[in-house]
């Protein structure tokens, strides 16, 4: 029984973080789609509020209500959705020796980042992050045993308190590199 209790204890996570959802955050961080949601919104309202007065006999004014209801409902409301589960399903943990996460909900794939190949820890922070309190947190990683080859990033997006949490994971990567560096016994 105590080994796996050992075994629970050895594998929860030190830290875990979730992305705080914000659809402001959403909307700026896809421009493009944006620009497309509002195209199809310009296009389709007019038409939307044309059926309304000419079928249902519904004043002009109230036509136009109804009808951006019903398109902000058909574009805009199934990407803020989508995103939502994302942030739900996204969790960052922090184990002894590496992080891992699932990259959104849709493709269920655990990656892994061996603290070993972690460079630097630092927070980003653009104008709506500052006005809405948000911050992303970037781990650049090196490639482990190929010296010439550049590394990637890791983002964490909005996370509140972000320097209190950057300061937590550089504690657990200097721990992990401090046990690294002592020989064992």
């Amino acid at each position: 029984m105590s080994s796996r209790a050992d075994k629970k204890s050895a594998a929860a996570p030190l830290l875990r973080l979730r992305s705080r959802f914000h659809p402001l955050m959403q909307l700026y961080r896809h421009p493009v789609r944006l620009t497309v949601s509002l195209l199809l919104m310009l296009f389709l309202l007019p038409e939307a509020a044309m059926l309304g007065t000419k079928f249902a006999g519904l004043p002009v004014f109230v036509s136009y209500v109804f009808s951006c209801v019903a398109v902000f409902c058909v574009v805009l409301l199934p990407q803020f959705c989508v995103a939502f589960v994302n942030c739900r399903a996204v969790a960052y943990e922090f184990h002894a020796d590496h992080l891992s996460f699932i990259e959104n909900a849709m493709l269920r794939d655990k990656i892994r980042v061996p603290y070993r190949s972690v460079s630097a820890v630092h927070v980003r922070q653009n104008p709506l992050q500052r006005r809405l309190r948000l911050a992303d947190i970037v781990i650049e990683t090196k490639p482990v045993g190929f010296e010439g080859m550049a590394g990637s990033e890791t983002v964490i997006d909005d996370i509140r308190a972000a320097r209190r949490v950057r300061e937590k994971i550089e504690t657990l990567v200097a721990a992990y590199h401090a046990g690294a560096q002592t020989p064992a016994p």
